[in-house]
């Protein structure tokens, strides 16, 4: 055991780290897991209200709030998957034992996101509207993008910080706590778009700034906690490193995340770009179909959430049955979610596509044509996520973004450009492309999972089906 001089667990943060290295897997799992599945849930459901009170406005609303808050999570992206990537480092030294590296991993990580958060400043505000026309934003709409990107970036910056400090507590276990404070974030955003949007009758410039709003109250609330009683998680001057055996673990591992979670929403907004180029009501189509999906991906994202760590500190524990376990328990769960999820928006589509529409009937049948399609893609994503877990939780960060590059540029961009320059499937084309990427990812990444373990059981002399 690493020597921790005078940095003790207190009590509690004792009994949490016990839970998870001890006790029923599925029960860990269950317990870390659905508060933060349903803090997910949350989250999308209130992206799913913004848009909602966004189809009060009008419908090109609905596509510029939708199109552009894709654009802004690329940038955001970057910052999850810095925090990802990092507190993978940080779960294997905590489940290690080694509170020491931990807390100047934490330090160094705070580090790395506020220059990180600098720099991007300094790159994207300069070009905002560069970006806004290289993306196909009508020129119409590029005064009205302009303000809605510029706030809402800042949203993003905030949320890229938010996320560090949310990832620390999911290493834990803090899940109620992750609860409660996204709940109240929640209220307060939602109180202050429909202020906005019903009452000073404004338009998508105030859903940003309702997001900057609630961004900045987790802020404040993390910071309260980081400089709080944990003798371990906290950030201190006096803790600040920048020395390279610190630094360049969790750098490395932090690309390939990085680079995974950003291409995904790149990918999102290059399709929602290619639709725009046909009509720019068919990106908001795929948009709010991609977000009724999301009620029932959000959860299974949750679990991977919580199994990350999970999975990260018994490896770093050296219980590798354990890990292995962890992903049972979290592939399990997942593939139960899909299946009761998948149902009421497979047989309700029509009726939730109509919320997105109001009166309008093109733009209700363009929502159900891509939606009709993309739903399918809850059955098996829930694997995915499972899978994604496991790989992170070992470390192999180069996978998952091999998965992702499969993902978006092998098997989503080049089939939507097939079908809308070679077939007559219109505006299905969106729905159809998403779909078979999801489908394929899937399929290749539990391929890849069970070569994974069966490579660790093999190095561990351990049987997968007694883990």
């Amino acid at each position: 055991m690493p020597e921790n001089k005078d940095i003790n667990l207190s009590e509690k943060e004792a009994k949490v780290r016990e839970f998870i290295l001890n006790d029923s897997m599925f029960k860990v799992m269950l317990k870390i897991g659905l508060p933060i599945a349903f803090f997910q849930s949350l989250n999308h459901l209130l992206r799913i209200l913004d848009v909602f009170m966004a189809a009060s406005i009008d419908a090109t609303a609905v596509s510029m709030v939708t199109f552009l808050g894709q654009i802004n999570m690329v940038i955001g992206g970057l910052g999850v998957g810095l925090a990802a990537g990092a507190t993978l480092k940080i779960s294997a030294m905590y489940g290690k034992g080694d509170y020491v590296t931990v807390r100047k991993q934490i330090n160094a990580l705070f580090v790395l996101a506020g220059i990180f958060c600098l720099g991007i400043m300094l790159i994207i505000l300069p070009l905002t509207t560069p970006i806004l026309r290289f993306s196909n934003v009508p020129e119409e709409f590029i005064a009205m993008g302009r303000t809605y990107f510029t706030i809402e970036f800042f949203g993003v910056i905030i949320m890229i910080l938010n996320g560090m400090y949310i990832a620390l507590e999911r290493v834990q276990g803090n899940a109620k706590r992750i609860l409660k404070i996204n709940m109240i974030a929640m209220l307060i955003r939602l109180s202050f778009t429909a202020f906005s949007v019903y009452i000073l009758r404004e338009g998508i410039t105030f859903i940003a700034i309702s997001v900057l709003i609630s961004q900045g109250f987790i802020f404040v609330v993390g910071l309260y906690h980081l400089i709080g009683k944990s003798e371990i998680f906290k950030i201190s001057l006096r803790d600040v490193t920048l020395k390279k055996e610190i630094l360049r673990p969790m750098i490395l591992v932090s690309i390939p995340i990085m680079i995974e979670r950003s291409t995904l929403h790149f990918g999102k907004a290059m399709m929602s770009s290619m639709l725009m180029r046909v009509n720019i009501l068919l990106a908001g189509g795929l948009s709010i179909s991609n977000m009724l999906c999301g009620i029932g991906i959000a959860p299974q994202m949750g679990f991977q959430d919580a199994a990350i760590p999970i999975i990260a500190q018994n490896m770093g524990a050296g219980r590798v049955k354990r890990a292995i376990e962890g992903f049972k328990a979290v592939f399990v769960i997942n593939t139960i979610q899909a299946i009761l999820f998948f149902l009421p928006l497979f047989f309700l589509a029509r009726f939730t596509t109509g919320f997105f529409a109001r009166d309008d009937m093109i733009f209700h049948e363009i929502i159900y044509t891509v939606h009709i399609w993309d739903v399918w893609s809850v059955l098996v994503l829930g694997s995915y996520a499972a899978v994604k877990a496991l790989l992170f939780g070992l470390g192999y960060t180069k996978l998952t973004l091999f998965l992702n590059f499969c993902r978006i540029f092998l098997f989503r961009i080049p089939v939507l450009w097939y079908l809308q320059n070679f077939t007559t499937m219109g505006d299905a084309s969106g729905g159809f492309a998403i779909m078979f990427s999801n489908v394929a990812v899937g399929v290749l990444s539990i391929l890849i999972a069970i070569k994974c373990v069966n490579q660790l059981c093999q190095r561990h002399d351990i049987s997968f089906w007694r883990a």
